[in-house]
């Protein structure tokens, strides 16, 4: 996994790179992640100050999410906690479908009728 951290404006910690790495490698035990673009920035004048989004490049339709909140932390964690969700409801959907169609016998799921 390529993971690419963008601070625009703000600053890092080195514990909230840690955080973010360590999500986001528990996150490809479960869903292999070809890139990971995590961007944040700090805006003075807007309310809530800080924004954070990550994209995940994953195998068929990418991830992404786009959180905002009053400090960087919770903004990024946000972020991460909306992608893991979206992940996990991609896996569930799958396994729904996958169940469905074993339950099915074989005419109807391949349309032939023998």
């Amino acid at each position: 996994m390529k993971l690419t951290l963008q601070p625009n404006n703000a600053r890092t910690t080195p514990a909230l790179d840690r955080l973010i790495e360590t999500r986001l490698l528990a996150l490809s035990d479960h869903q292999l992640i070809d890139e990971a673009i995590v961007k944040f920035s700090d805006e003075p004048e807007a309310s809530p100050r800080f924004q954070a989004s990550i994209l995940i490049r994953i195998a068929g339709p990418d991830i992404h999410a786009a959180t905002c909140d009053q400090t960087l932390r919770v903004a990024v964690e946000k972020a991460i906690a909306s992608v893991e969700n979206q992940v996990f409801a991609r896996q569930a959907r799958r396994r729904s479908r996958r169940k469905s169609q074993l339950q099915l016998p074989a005419t109807p799921r391949t349309g032939r009728a023998w």
